[in-house]
């Protein structure tokens, strides 16, 4: 993973910890603007990947496409006041490597449309700030930036 483009921040993640920067673990790009500001304490972070590094779809695939809309369509809607964040893990510029969701109290995980593509695993951590969910309904990237990043 090369240098990363305007609005996006590398996180680390081992399969039970995240890591703001590189760290230990696979290293994705983010939204940055998910680490910039005031992190909210204790949030619920459920992260849709897996630590193994042949874990990775093109974006333009069917279903990552898919998961991106129903994110739009009703899990943000449904997380409401929740939701601290929601982000794709890009590999490069082409490469998915699944999302994560923070949110600021537990809700039904089971719900989110990320884990159909990658396992979810819940991590407590102080990492993220609040970012207003996208008005949709773009679900196209800018520069390999992670979704809902960049701009157009």
């Amino acid at each position: 993973m090369g240098e990363l483009p305007d609005g996006a921040a590398h996180l680390s993640f081992d399969g039970r910890t995240l890591h703001a920067g590189r760290g230990p673990g696979r290293c994705f790009m983010i939204d940055a603007r998910c680490l910039q500001g005031e992190p909210v304490s204790g949030a619920y972070a459920h992260v849709c990947a897996l630590p193994d590094e042949d874990a990775a779809l093109e974006f333009d695939q069917t279903e990552v496409q898919q998961v991106r809309r129903d994110a739009m369509a009703w899990w943000i809607p449904l997380l409401g006041d929740a939701l601290v964040s929601l982000t794709t893990l890009a590999l490069d510029e082409a490469r998915y490597g699944g999302a994560i969701t923070v949110t600021r109290e537990p809700v039904t995980w089971r719900e989110d449309p990320f884990a159909r593509i990658f396992p979810g695993t819940v991590v407590r951590s102080d990492l993220f700030c609040p970012v207003l969910p996208p008005a949709g309904p773009v679900v196209e990237r800018y520069a390999g930036v992670a979704w809902p990043g960049g701009r157009f």
